[in-house]
């Protein structure tokens, strides 16, 4: 019988954590019933660390595992690529792989700085491949659900904002100095690394920002042993040299939006107790609406005049099929099952591979990571100044 499917092969380009969250989205993206006429093959890992590549390609099902990015990008058989890299070196892989013409799906952030990103922008812009970033929060049912609630008014005119993303892999002092310790490399502590992701779902939900009011950052674990040769990742081996941080471990942005609220996006990647949570909440004139990652399969809404005093109160509601991405990344797909960060990557990839599908763009595309990032670069400048600083 002839396979009338689409086939699209893929290649992950990185194999750290990142990089295996997206071939884990890969490999159960045609979950989505509406995938069906979808194949993907799981092709390529392409890291220069060719044993962690071959383990990754192993353990998620890949074809094969291999060192050379430039290779992979000259194999005309591969449709799709992820890039998942350090972010200093998504400047210099992303191009070739926008050159390549083969569709795009990138991590955040595509760019240590606005220059970097709008750089980058541009290049996308001239491309007729899909072109994706990977604001994975976005998909989670529960987040989605404010989102569309507050777009249909159910919450009226937004005028407070709360926004917030705490983390604790950085709060062990021993922890190994990575990339993500320096400002060169990285582009910003936890106002970019967590930050990202906080920021775009504080647009997703509110709108745009477009002041930014005020920035403070901190660090506060000042020097960090170095990491041993060849060491990955959080819990890195380290050596007994140290060396400093030279970006911050949390921030705190003040913010004015373009549908005139107020709000405040609060980050810290040393947040004992807290190893994962992103939440936004919003208040309007009718109510209020908050989400919460880390209690991710549901949210709350409160709704003014929705019963009666005494028994008028935020309701909790538990995530189903009548959210958004709910049943194509559901294991079993009832309410109360609950969805969380792996399906997050698994609705993200889908999304993407549909786009590809059906030749559109991507709503996260290379623009949404341009308007976040120069939310990020008005904080750092904010923080620097100590003046408000447009976006």
């Amino acid at each position: 019988m002839t396979d009338t499917r689409t086939t699209i092969r893929a290649a992950v380009i990185g194999a750290g954590m990142a990089g295996q969250a997206h071939a884990f989205g890969y490999r159960n993206a045609t979950m989505a019933a509406d995938l069906a006429d979808v194949r993907v093959v799981l092709d390529t890992i392409v890291d220069p660390n060719l044993d962690l590549a071959s383990s990754v390609a192993a353990r998620y099902g890949f074809e094969k595992a291999v060192a050379d990015i430039d290779a992979m990008l000259a194999d005309p058989t591969i449709d799709v690529v992820s890039v998942a890299l350090p972010n200093h070196l998504h400047a210099q892989v992303l191009p070739k792989v926008i050159a390549s013409g083969k569709h795009l799906f990138a991590e955040k952030p595509i760019g240590r700085t606005p220059d970097e990103a709008a750089g980058l922008a541009r290049l996308a812009e001239r491309s007729s491949a899909v072109m994706g970033v990977g604001f994975s929060f976005r998909r989670l049912p529960g987040l989605a659900a404010v989102a569309r609630a507050v777009a249909d008014g159910v919450i009226g005119d937004v005028h407070t904002v709360r926004g917030w993303y705490y983390a604790d892999y950085a709060a062990d002092p021993q922890g190994a100095l990575s990339w993500r310790y320096d400002q060169e490399l990285s582009g910003g502590g936890a106002v970019l690394d967590i930050g990202a992701h906080a920021i775009d779902a504080a647009q997703f939900v509110a709108g745009p920002v477009e002041r930014v009011l005020d920035a403070q950052l901190r660090t506060v674990i000042t020097d960090r042993p170095r990491p041993a040769a060849g060491g990955i990742g959080h819990h890195a081996a380290v050596t007994d040299e140290t060396g400093p941080v030279t970006n911050d471990d949390v921030a705190i942005i003040t913010a004015a939006f373009a549908g005139g609220a107020v709000g405040t996006i609060t980050l810290s990647r040393i947040a004992h107790g807290m190893p994962n949570s992103l939440g936004v909440e919003v208040f309007g004139t009718r109510g209020h609406a908050l989400f919460d990652s880390i209690a991710g399969g549901q949210f709350h809404v409160f709704e003014v005049g929705a019963a009666p005093a005494a028994v008028n109160g935020p309701r909790r509601v538990f995530t189903s099929p009548a959210h958004p991405y709910f049943t194509d990344v559901a294991p079993m797909p009832g309410g109360g099952v609950g969805t969380g960060y792996g399906e997050a990557f698994v609705a993200e990839i889908q999304e993407f591979v549909r786009c590809v599908r059906d030749n559109r763009p991507m709503d996260t595309d290379f623009a949404a990571a341009e308007s976040m990032m120069n939310v990020v670069g008005a904080a750092l400048s904010a923080a620097r100044r100590g003046t408000p600083v447009p976006v």
